[in-house]
């Protein structure tokens, strides 16, 4: 929800107050036509401010058409002044039973009070512009006391002028509690707190502290108070004690809310930075793996000394380097360029296992979509697992792969014989490694949206993947 829709709703919640307000205190003493010329003031002052903050000030002078929008604004002020003479009209007629409307409107009263209006209107959006401008280019703890400086000014000014047309010694009371509030607020929060945590002082001594500081600093406000409202002495205790009671407890209530966000956000921090490393980790495991099983490839086909072959065999594996250099690297891939590069693995080792006819290898990879994407290497661990345990150039061997793409749903199924290394090969003791890395992979980069299933037997291995791109 951003901030124009919140300030319409609480103008107009404030305004409905209001008019509950006037009515509810004001029926049986005025009458009807009196209190229908304040409600009519009420309303014509809200309208003024939602036409100005939610249409004229947004769409004419934020857009840089300062001509239009002083058009639209000059047009509002005579309406504002027109309608709140109509108001004061009607509040005289209910008293003096007076006719004449002309005097009401060429005299000062709904005049000056539309001038305030709009030069309050235009203090509140300076004021707010001034809070983004600090928002945006401020820094640290300063930005933030003069932001909620800001902020408190302008609430503040609003209420106290509401407050004034009710009692003067509200408005009074209002105008040195707020600012002394604040006060102690900021105080509490970006200084004796802090401190208290920094030198492990006891609640007494923090308590003493403020206290005392806070009634040092009352003493101004609480002067202008009692000069202003002519109450008695006792009335500068009771509201100190009162502001103390409420701001202080609420400081510290803040003050551990923000300690626990920022002690989450530096969690989250030091996860996601593990996180990433770790998976920096696993991708180099993954490629000088690869890379010896590609060279193994290459030098059993030169060894057969067929140069169309070889030079076949250097161009796919030109491509694949191209796509671990420019394309390992990044997050997500297209599908497209993934399965390009699953068919070129399968390709050179097809030229490896050509000459074997105990050795069948099939494969069904459809083309993917263009805008699809997937992480990459993630789909290759499982074929390179298959070619290195599943073929034999002494017995017969097989492999079956499948790979297709529906309803944004990736599909892949690896299905091939198993034949164990002897216990003095030293690859038995480096196999799973790739499946064990790809296991890691699927967890921290598609949590609960991933189905892997492994089955294994004395004479096969099955894997079946499905992840929702």
């Amino acid at each position: 929800m951003n901030w124009h829709r919140i300030e319409f709703i609480i103008a107009t919640a404030i305004y409905l107050f209001s008019l509950i307000f006037i009515y509810s205190n004001s029926i049986d003493h005025w009458g009807e036509r009196y209190v229908a010329s304040y409600m009519g003031c009420a309303t014509v002052i809200y309208g003024v401010f939602a036409l100005f903050t939610q249409w004229i000030w947004p769409c004419y002078f934020r857009k840089r058409k300062i001509e239009l929008g002083a058009v639209l604004t000059l047009l509002l002020f005579f309406f504002s002044w027109i309608g709140l003479s109509v108001c004061v009209w009607i509040r005289h007629y209910a008293v003096y039973q007076s006719t004449a409307f002309w005097p009401h409107l060429t005299r000062g009263e709904s005049l000056a009070v539309s001038l305030l209006l709009f030069l309050s209107l235009f203090a509140y959006e300076g004021l707010r512009h001034s809070i983004v401008l600090v928002r945006t280019s401020g820094r640290g703890l300063s930005k933030r006391i003069i932001q909620e400086s800001l902020v408190v000014l302008g609430g503040g000014i609003a209420i106290f002028l509401f407050l004034l047309s009710l009692a003067e010694s509200l408005a009074a009371l209002w105008l040195s509690a707020v600012p002394y509030a604040y006060t102690i607020y900021a105080l509490n929060i970006y200084w004796l707190l802090p401190l208290r945590e920094k030198r492990h002082h006891s609640l007494v001594l923090y308590l003493a502290i403020a206290i005392g500081l806070s009634f040092v600093i009352f003493i101004p406000f609480g002067i202008f108070f009692l000069n202003v409202s002519r109450a008695a002495g006792a009335v500068f205790f009771f509201e100190w004690i009162c502001i103390i009671l409420i701001v202080i407890p609420l400081a510290n209530l803040v003050y551990r809310r923000q300690k626990e966000r920022i002690a989450q956000l530096v969690n989250l921090q030091l996860e996601l930075g593990q996180t990433s490393a770790d998976l920096s980790f696993l991708r180099s495991q993954i490629n000088p793996h690869f890379l010896f099983n590609i060279l193994n490839t290459l030098y059993g086909t030169a060894l057969q000394e067929k140069a169309d072959r070889t030079a076949s065999s250097i161009q796919k594996l030109g491509d694949m380097m191209r796509f671990m250099l420019h394309e390992n690297n990044q997050d997500k891939i297209l599908l497209s360029h993934e399965v390009e590069y699953l068919r070129n693995y399968i390709d050179l080792q097809l030229l490896r296992t050509a000459t074997s006819p105990g050795i069948t290898v099939e494969h069904t990879i459809h083309d993917a979509l263009s805008n699809t994407y997937i992480a990459p290497m993630l789909l290759i661990p499982f074929v390179e697992n298959a070619f290195k345990h599943g073929i034999s150039l002494q017995e017969k061997s097989w492999i079956k792969i499948s790979l297709y793409e529906a309803d944004g749903r990736l599909f892949f199924d690896v299905h091939n014989s198993i034949h164990r290394k002897p216990d003095s090969d030293p690859e038995r003791r480096h196999s799973g490694i790739g499946l064990e890395n790809v296991k890691q992979r699927l967890a921290m980069l598609y949590p609960g949206r991933h189905d892997l299933v492994i089955r294994e037997t004395t004479q096969e291995f099955f894997i079946h993947l499905t992840v929702i791109c």
